[in-house]
């Protein structure tokens, strides 16, 4: 498992899978506004202020004026506990005519300054927002007054509740989307990084030629439609710098789809660009394709110029790119048999006569994973070049395909990655 990760290791994953991400921030936005009209209904709040007061008789004593502060104080703590209990919120339905539903809450709270009580309330509707805790007040004044006829209260409302704008379902519903949208960045984001950092594929090709202690000859993109002109000319460069003298070069995909096959031809054309007889051999008898793949009819296959049947010469079919020849084996599978001459001194040979032809041989092998053409040819071959396709290509099985190639006798100058953003 890989354990580097950078930000265009992200990018790199938000772009190949941009429409799944896209589905699940669609899905979450359409979330969050369902969610803001059903479930998250906008409140609206209230609050409506009363001051209290007692009015003293002419006639009053003097201990009487003395208590008039106290007195006013139980009134006052009477109307708290009045206004906080449960049966105010039917009593102001009753009286506005509303179902008890619309009213959320009633709170009052005292005020610290002055004998006076403020009523806040909560609704569902805006239209009566200010005329609960209005209501809420004037029966409050009521109460208190039937409840201490003396001496005489005056219960007078100082700070009318103020109307409530009504939230549209439009715009409740943006906001919601707006929101779950933002969450699902969020969520694909983590994922992401997740994904990337648990992830057991190449992903990182400086990070895995560190690890394999190979070097990283280059990159090949997968933008369709995009020209890879670029980088074939630098992977050519350092193919052959690493390469030294050798001119047999054996291409080794490490598991299947590892796209090498355009990777290969765009790198044989280089060659043969660079005024060089190129010859590109696919040793694949199992499933050989290359023949169609870049349009050309072979005149005789590969297994028979390794039996003798044919020549070199008589095999070899030009392309539509000067100085680029194919041999290849026929359309239909060889028989099982046929890959061990492979491994025979006929292949070896074969080499030894391309190079007084040609400048350089490009040898095509099927993934190493799954068949052994590739372990049976790189000791032949003058170097080996691994193919491996970002985010696709396992590390455990690159380390385990560099091994045996390794083992037979191959000498690996570098790999490539393909399909790399």
């Amino acid at each position: 498992m890989e354990v580097s990760i950078s930000f265009s290791d992200i990018w790199n994953f938000v772009k190949r899978n941009w429409w799944k991400l896209l589905i699940v921030v669609v899905l979450l936005a359409g979330v969050g506004a369902g969610m803001s009209l059903k479930v998250l209904s906008p409140t609206y709040a209230s609050d409506s202020t009363v001051v209290i007061s007692c009015t003293i008789p002419e006639n009053a004593d003097k201990d009487y004026r003395l208590q008039y502060t106290s007195i006013l104080a139980s009134r006052v703590n009477s109307g708290l506990a009045l206004a906080n209990a449960t049966q105010i919120k039917q009593e102001v339905a009753d009286e506005l005519n509303v179902p008890v539903a619309e009213i959320l809450d009633i709170k009052a709270t005292l005020n610290q300054n002055a004998p006076s009580i403020k009523v806040t309330t909560s609704t569902s509707n805006a239209s009566i927002c200010a005329k609960v805790s209005d209501t809420a007040c004037e029966i409050l004044a009521k109460q208190l007054k039937q409840m201490f006829p003396t001496p005489e209260l005056t219960v007078t409302m100082v700070d009318p509740g103020k109307k409530a704008v009504a939230v549209s379902s439009k715009m409740a519903a943006v906001k919601g989307g707006i929101l779950g949208g933002g969450f699902a960045l969020v969520v694909c984001f983590v994922f992401a990084v997740l994904k990337v950092l648990l992830d057991k594929h190449l992903r990182n090709s400086v990070f895995a030629a560190e690890a394999l202690q190979i070097p990283l000859l280059g990159t090949a993109g997968s933008g369709k439609g995009k020209p890879h002109a670029e980088e074939y000319r630098r992977i050519r460069s350092a193919a052959l710098l690493q390469a030294g003298e050798g001119r047999s070069l054996l291409f080794a995909p490490v598991s299947r789809n590892s796209k090498e096959g355009e990777l290969l031809t765009g790198l044989a054309r280089s060659l043969a660009g660079s005024k060089k007889n190129v010859l590109l051999l696919d040793a694949d008898m199992v499933n050989p394709q290359w023949a169609a793949k870049i349009g050309v009819q072979p005149k005789a296959s590969l297994l028979a110029v390794l039996n003798g049947s044919a020549s070199l010469q008589d095999a070899a079919t030009p392309t539509d790119t000067e100085g680029l020849h194919f041999l290849g084996c026929a359309a239909a599978p060889e028989a099982d048999s046929a890959a061990d001459l492979l491994a025979s001194q006929s292949f070896a040979d074969l080499l030894a006569k391309a190079e007084e032809t040609y400048d350089y041989i490009l040898v095509s092998t099927p993934a190493e994973e799954s068949n052994s053409a590739a372990d049976s040819v790189a000791s032949v071959c003058d170097a080996v070049i691994m193919v491996a396709r970002y985010g696709v290509t396992p590390m455990e099985q690159f380390r385990t395909s560099l091994s045996r190639i390794r083992a037979s006798g191959g000498k690996v100058i570098g790999f490539v990655t393909t399909d790399a953003g």
